[in-house]
């Protein structure tokens, strides 16, 4: 039993690794763009300044705001809870989802 906690919190601690990397890697590269654009629109006005400007669209879903890391101790372990479940319904069912 206490085995499986531990394995629940490594697993927990990798996929919240991966989600922050990957929106901090989201937020950076629309910073790039968002360079590049600048640039691009400097670019055209010493070239030809009649050209239109360059504009960058986001999807309306998209915040790179900070993250608020306030921590609810009710919330973590009821998702704790449902985590350990799938994980060990998952574990309990072979591939085909046929129970052992």
């Amino acid at each position: 039993m206490f085995v499986t906690s531990k394995v629940m919190v490594l697993v927990a601690i990798v996929i919240a690794s991966l989600l922050y990397w990957a929106t901090s890697n989201v937020c950076r590269y629309n910073f790039t763009i968002e360079k590049k654009t600048r640039e691009l629109n400097i670019i055209a006005d010493d070239i030809y300044p009649s050209l239109p400007k360059a504009k960058v669209y986001y999807y309306e879903e998209l915040n790179c705001s900070d993250v608020n890391f306030t921590w609810d101790l009710d919330r973590v372990i009821n998702n704790l809870n449902a985590i350990s479940v799938l994980i060990y319904q998952e574990l309990t069912t072979d591939i085909t989802g046929n129970p052992n």
